[in-house]
């Protein structure tokens, strides 16, 4: 800037001074964010003594009533529970320590020592007992600590204990005997570890002793004067002990040299120190009973927090018993009003105390001056320099005042000139060294004024032209007529401006100009040609522009073209001939797809403004980082327009409440990826008691009854967890991840048996993965109907079946087979010989007919009608007894009773036939059927034949699955021994036919006694 442009700010910075004698403070003074965590939240009791991270990355936090472990969202509260074994031995909890193999000690007032296991989830309680010299030496633990040989340590009133792993039992170490003895000289308060391996503790009489291993006791420092009883030690990187005491201060014992008092000096903690921390960078946090103090060794200064009535993000309460740093860097302080969290520093985003409201422009003159443009308070200067707040205000009775209070647009040119774009009243220009703003307004009748008077933007290029925007179209501004050149959108040109709400303009290296409208997409101006070329939304290109509403141009270091966009996140210009684009929206990273500012920062990232917050966008890797109220921004919600780099690398970005400055390099971000843990498994929406801890878990079974389980998880990320993101999916399940935001629980049902992995993976605040996560193999066991083994048995069965049904049609067949045989051979036997006979004897009768000798043919023709006569009986039988439908026994009966009558009718005898109604519904196969009518039929026979009888009885009755038929006559008998009477085989066809229907045949006579015939034939139930 030349001299004379310098003179004339110089001049201005007076004269607004005079003006508007407005001061205000430019920024507030840097403060911790304390975020608390109290009862309310399910921490188990609001005054925290003790804090420590697990392995897994769990913190745990001991209180009054009970011990807290916290995965970043819940908490898990332990208490000692009488009817449940394994559970703490007292709620009043005063240390924490974790060994080696992760086992969680905690020292307890009035309970003892408890080991807390986390694979079973269980505590094991060591307490004192009288007269064992192993044991403890009281149940009031005040310390416990855990050294770099991994060996457990625990203070109580009684001495100093020594856990022996091996005997499970503990060694006591107490002070050489003195005639002086003091109630407290044993009294372990605190324990701690140098550098060189040398164990300290100190005592409630005030002393600071080391472990002299060689003779076992305890042996007073001799730099150290007791005065009152040692609350905390606290080691060094140079093998020095910070020392908190309970009425004398802060001290300093250094590895060589006298001791010395820090905290005396104005500033300082106090008398009553209850915990010191060192973190990781060697900054002293000293917890005292009037809040926390930080103490910076190397310029020894003191800084106290407090809490602060009415602002919820300052310390919760003045009493501070215990401060720790988690793996993050995070910071934590245990009060009497909760467990806080907070940064070492305070956050790099800094508001300014005005505006509250809207700002819609701002911009920095050559004297680092600020400018910020309002919706409702006009323009506002602040000089950082002298801490002068400057306003300037819409004045009717005024016509060199602001034209309207309503500020859209800033820039101040090469000319040192501030030209300011207002809502509805056009353009104003504040000259150097003037008080008096030069309007510049549409006319209608004046085709050189500006195009409309809604003014949106307004930029100088390189060659120091001013182009303004507005609703109206683009204005090239000469100054040496102060008249404007107009374009705008004409639906008859193609190579016009595409639309005349015009947002943002730029100028690239090329010379080109680039123009964002409001609904007509990008358009590319060339000065040269004076033609416009519009890039715009194509639906069926995903490589066109995102979106037609253009909000931000930017030109990087590289010379790449970034567009940022209304709704469609942020697009990079990749090929400017083919007009392709590429888009990043929230799915890629972004908190919103609305992006109203893009500025580079001194690193080359991308700052983004949006409607969630800001982001930082690195182009190299295509990695976003969201920042939001969370983080320390005063508001979430910018506003289009308000964003501007200053001279030494500053950002502003202007919002609905105000404007943020912040210096980019000082943004802290979190790259340390989260542990990823489980947390809870439930059916049926029950929490599920394990036999081993879910946290270390790593299978499950399920019976095919738990068919809707769920399984809980979190990210032990503590700094912002509300921003922690999950992924999770369920293999041979999920076909890929979902995608489940800040959810913490995924929920299954019906699955079919088999083994599913559950995997689970996510985020940290600032959206680095833990891409390894966490897995759990899930056992869905079948039905036992679905088993291995039923399979195979029913397999079995079922061949089993088929094989039996394979034999029952052999059997058929076979049976069908010698029933066909044994009709082959009743037709061979009885019908052939019958026929051959009648064929014999037909031709003896034609001889004697032919011989004249007609008594002898009559006699063979009558024995010829007797042949035909049996063999048409026999056929009738055969036809009878394979017909199906003849199986049931209704039938049998039938063709017995009309057999029966037909034979002993015609011979005069009188018989009676009774059927027993029991036999109804009984069946016979088919050759039972025949053997057994064929064996009546012979009984019959016989019956009417021999018997030489006058009264004859039939009868058929069911009794124990058999049937029984009796035949009896009171005739003449016979003997059964003697031969058979006309010489046939009838009674051993009898017996035969029995025989093959396993059946028993029995006949009772004797000759004048008449017979009783009798056939038992057994039958399926």
């Amino acid at each position: 800037m030349t001299c004379f442009f310098a003179t004339w700010l110089r001049l201005l910075g007076v004269l607004f001074c005079v003006v508007v004698p407005v001061v205000a403070p430019a920024q507030p003074s840097a403060a911790l964010t304390f975020h608390t965590l109290t009862a309310a939240q399910g921490l188990s009791e609001n005054s925290v003594y003790s804090i420590v991270q697990d392995k897994q990355g769990f913190l745990w936090f001991g209180t009054q009533d009970g011990l807290s472990r916290y995965d970043g969202v819940e908490f898990r509260v332990f208490r000692n529970d009488p009817q449940r074994a394994g559970s703490l031995s007292s709620n009043f909890i005063l240390s924490l320590a974790e060994d080696q193999q992760g086992q969680l000690w905690v020292g307890t007032g009035g309970g003892g020592l408890c080991r807390y296991n986390p694979v079973t989830g269980r505590f094991r309680t060591f307490e004192y007992e009288q007269n064992d010299i192993n044991g403890l030496a009281d149940n009031f633990v005040r310390v416990v600590f855990c050294d770099q040989q991994n060996q457990v340590w625990a203070g109580t009133e009684g001495g100093l204990h020594r856990f022996v792993p091996s005997k499970n039992h503990f060694q006591r170490f107490v002070h050489a005997a003195s005639t002086l003895e003091n109630l407290r000289r044993n009294s372990v308060r605190a324990i701690t570890q140098t550098s060189n391996g040398t164990l300290w503790v100190g005592t409630g009489e005030g002393h600071i002793s080391s472990l002299n291993t060689r003779t076992g006791h305890l042996e007073p420092d001799g730099r150290w004067q007791a005065s009152s009883a040692i609350t905390t030690l606290q080691p060094d990187a140079a093998g020095g002990l910070w020392v908190g005491t309970e009425t004398d201060g802060l001290w300093y014992l250094p590895a060589v040299g006298p001791a010395r008092a820090v905290g005396r000096q104005a500033g300082g903690p106090g008398e009553a120190i209850r915990a010191l921390f060192l973190d990781q960078q060697q900054h002293l946090w000293i917890g005292t009973n009037k809040g926390l103090v930080r103490y910076q060794p190397a310029t020894n200064t003191f800084t106290t927090y407090q809490h602060q009535n009415g602002q919820a993000l300052s310390l919760p309460d003045d009493v501070v018993m215990s401060v720790f740093q988690d793996r993050s860097g995070l910071l934590w302080t245990g009060t009497e009003g909760g467990i806080s969290s907070f940064e070492a520093r305070a956050s790099a985003f800094t508001g300014y105390p005005e505006p509250k409201g809207p700002v819609w422009a701002v911009c920095e003159d050559g004297a680092g001056r600020v400018w910020v443009g309002t919706e409702s308070q006009g323009l506002i200067c602040y000089d950082a320099s002298t801490g002068q707040r400057r306003q300037f205000r819409h004045d009717p009775t005024d016509a060199g005042s602001l034209s309207e209070d309503f500020v859209r647009a800033l820039c101040i040119d090469k000319r040192g000139r501030l030209w300011v774009g207002t809502q509805s009243q056009g353009l104003d220009c504040l000259e150097p060294g003037s008080t008096r703003f030069e309007h510049y307004r549409h006319n209608p009748a004046v085709k050189t004024s500006l195009s409309e008077d809604f003014v949106r933007t307004v930029y100088e290029d390189p060659k120091g032209q001013l182009w303004v925007g507005t609703e109206g179209g683009l204005n090239l501004y000469e100054a040496s007529t102060k008249r404007f050149t107009v374009f705008r959108h004409d639906p008859s040109n193609p190579h016009s401006l595409s639309n005349n709400f015009v947002r943002v303009v730029h100028q690239d290296r090329a010379g080109l100009i680039w123009v964002g409208t409001g609904g007509g997409g990008l358009c590319r101006y060339n000065p040269v040609t004076k033609q416009f070329v519009a890039f715009k939304t194509d639906d069926q290109n995903p490589r066109s522009l995102s979106s037609n509403f253009v909000r931000s141009i930017l030109e990087d270091h590289s010379g790449q073209l970034w567009i940022g966009t209304e709704g469609g996140g942020l697009c990079r210009l990749d090929d400017l001939s083919k007009g392709r684009f590429t888009t990043f929206r929230e799915p890629q990273g972004l908190p919103n797809d609305v992006v109203y500012g893009i500025l580079e920062d001194n690193a080359h990232h991308l700052w983004l403004s949006t409607n969630k917050g800001l982001a930082r966008f690195t182009p190299s890797n295509n990695q976003f980082y969201t920042f939001d109220t969370r983080d320390g921004l005063p508001f979430d919600e910018f506003n289009a327009g308000g964003y501007y780099r200053g001279r030494r690398g500053q950002l502003y970005f202007g919002g609905m409440l105000g404007l943020v400055r912040f210096n980019p390099a000082a943004v802290r971000t979190n790259a340390l990826p989260p542990p990823v843990v489980l947390t809870g498994f439930r059916k049926f929406n029950q929490l599920v008691e394990l036999d081993t801890s879910i946290t270390v878990r790593r299978r499950i079974e399920l019976a095919p009854s738990d068919y809707f389980f769920s399984v809980e998880f979190a990210a032990l990320n503590f700094r912002l967890p509300e921003k922690n993101r999950y992924a999770y999916m369920l293999e041979n399940f999920d076909p890929d991840w979902v995608q489940a935001g800040n959810k913490r629980e995924a929920t299954y049902t019906n699955l079919d048996p088999g083994t599913y992995t559950f995997r689970v993976r996510a985020t940290n605040n600032d959206g680095i993965w833990n891409p390894r996560g966490t897995s759990l193999t899930i056992v869905v066991q079948p039905h036992w109907y679905s088993t291995w083994w039923f399979r195979i048995l029913i397999s079995w069965v079922f061949f089993g079946l088929l094989f039996l049904a394979y034999r029952m049609r052999v059997r058929q067949l076979l049976a069908l087979e010698r029933v066909r045989h044994n009709i082959a051979r009743d037709l061979h036997d009885d019908m052939g010989s019958t026929l051959s006979s009648i064929s014999i004897l037909s031709q003896i009768a034609r001889t004697h007919q032919h011989n004249q000798r007609t008594d002898q043919a009559t006699a063979l023709l009558d024995q010829i009608g007797d042949s035909s006569r049996r063999m048409l009986d026999a056929m009738d039988d055969i036809v009878w007894t394979i017909n199906p439908a003849h199986d049931s026994m209704e039938d049998v009966v039938a063709r017995m009773r009309s057999f029966a009558s037909d034979v002993l009718e015609a011979r005069g005898i009188d018989f009676t036939f009774r059927a027993d109604p029991s036999i109804t519904g009984l069946r016979l196969n088919m050759r039972a059927r025949r053997e057994f009518f064929l064996l009546f039929k012979e009984a019959v026979n016989n019956l009417a034949k021999y018997a030489q009888c006058e009264q004859a009885a039939i009868s058929l009755t069911y009794e124990h699955h058999r049937l029984l038929l009796t035949v009896k006559d009171d005739g003449v008998g016979f003997d059964p021994a003697a031969p058979a009477q006309g010489g046939g085989n009838g009674l051993t066809n009898m017996h035969s036919r029995a025989a093959a229907m396993q059946a028993k045949l029995t006949i009772n006579t004797a000759p004048g006694q008449g017979t009783m015939l009798q056939l038992s034939v057994p039958l399926k139930s």
